[in-house]
């Protein structure tokens, strides 16, 4: 191939009027712009004596390369400019980004696939999908007439992220989730939570653990991230017909309040702390039928099953027993509030995740269908639930830890 190459250099120099030079001291890469460079001068000449002008050969372009644009301290300043909130907002969440205070957000470059929010500072972070697979991440805050500062941009191919940010920081993980300001990466039972401006905190979960996919609480304010058991530790490996089947069985009894199964926690990322949720593994899942046939008005016999992950159901609807709705915290001004459906379907609580006080806001013998916590504008936590065929609401949350009693005495009673 070499010598190919050599005497392909020698005919096409030999009609230039060029001085001779060492092939041999080329390197392949410095042979092959010479190459494209006489091809090109030779095609032009015989364009030209065929009286017709040259056209100039299309250059490839040049691979994108994400240079270090801002420091951290430029960052830090940047935020700093974006003006201090006197009170808080309420956010709320829709497939293509989210509204503030009722009025929808979204961003021109891309739709906005995911986000983290904190209702008292008012900051968010956001993921917009620019092109198939590319995205960038930018931090706001609610009522500020400034743009969105982008700190990072961000590659999925396959299951793997790539992330860089603007100060030349690279990131390589399997999720990626933002919070209120900067984001998480994770891989399986680590990550690190990148705080622009602030730095990289390293996240270590314990081994029977992953990082949730799913975050419906911020990460950035509380310092709490949600874990999820891994199958192989909770006995449900492929394979193993008897294990699946204890697990089923501990599921339905965890579904109707029975036993324990303690398949998510909350870590708090500074001192590891652990706070088991009794919530099953197997609850996301949702099922859809399909090859039916209509026996009657009421009856339709299926054919096949397929189950899987999923935060809707088919029909567009909340999946409510999935962990993303019955596991919510929140940040009260230095008191994370956990608000839980737990231990079945029968018990909405709430718990004080630095004390570890526990209280009961709604119980009904026959199950809760659905409940909703939100956060309102002046930072009170107000949860509504679906009781039969009527809903009842229980207003300040965190008043109600401190007068309600503790579940742990009530047990001991």
């Amino acid at each position: 191939m070499k010598k190919s190459i050599t005497l392909l250099f020698a005919a096409l120099m030999s009609a230039q009027p060029v001085q001779a030079q060492n092939l041999d001291a080329l390197t392949p890469e410095q042979q092959k712009q010479m190459l494209t460079m006489l091809l090109q001068q030779q095609m032009g000449r015989a364009l030209q004596a065929q009286g017709m002008a040259p056209q100039p050969m299309a250059q490839q372009a040049a691979p994108a390369t994400l240079l270090p644009q801002r420091s951290d301290a430029d960052l830090a300043t940047a935020f700093k400019q974006f003006p201090t909130l006197t009170h808080g907002v309420q956010f709320e969440r829709f497939r293509d980004g989210f509204a503030i205070n009722g009025q929808r957000y979204i961003d021109p470059e891309g739709k906005i696939t995911t986000y983290g929010f904190d209702a008292q500072s008012g900051d968010f972070t956001y993921l917009a999908e620019t092109s198939p697979g590319e995205y960038v991440v930018k931090v706001g805050r609610a009522l500020s007439n400034a743009d969105p500062i982008t700190i990072a941009t961000a590659q999925k191919q396959g299951m793997l992220w790539q992330v860089t940010t603007v100060t030349g920081k690279k990131f390589n993980g399997y999720r990626l989730i933002p919070s209120s300001r900067g984001f998480v990466i994770a891989r399986d039972n680590t990550g690190f939570r990148y705080i622009p401006g602030n730095g990289t905190t390293n996240i270590i979960a314990p081994e029977a653990f992953s990082i949730a996919a799913l975050q419906n609480g911020d990460i950035a304010n509380t310092g709490y991230i949600l874990l999820e058991r891994t199958p192989t530790s909770n006995g449900t490996q492929g394979g193993n017909s008897l294990a699946g089947l204890f697990s089923a069985v501990q599921s339905l009894g965890a579904t109707v309040g029975m036993n324990k199964k303690e398949d998510y926690a909350l870590l708090n990322i500074q001192n590891s702390r652990l706070v088991p949720v009794n919530i099953s593994l197997e609850s996301k899942q949702v099922q859809v039928m399909s090859a039916c046939k209509q026996k009657n008005y009421f009856i339709a016999k299926c054919a096949q099953m397929d189950s899987f992950e999923s935060a809707f159901e088919p029909n567009g609807t909340r999946n409510m027993s999935h962990y993303f709705w019955r596991i919510n915290w929140f940040n009260v001004p230095g008191r994370p509030i956990l608000v839980s459906q737990e231990g079945g379907l029968g018990k909405v609580s709430a718990t004080d995740l630095n004390s570890g006080k526990k209280v009961i806001l709604f119980e009904r013998a026959l199950g809760i269908a659905s409940f909703a916590a939100t956060q309102e504008a002046d930072g009170k936590i107000n949860v509504t639930a679906q009781m039969g065929f009527s809903s009842e609401s229980r207003q300040d949350v965190a008043a109600l830890l401190d007068s309600l009693p503790n579940v742990a005495e009530l047990a001991a009673n």
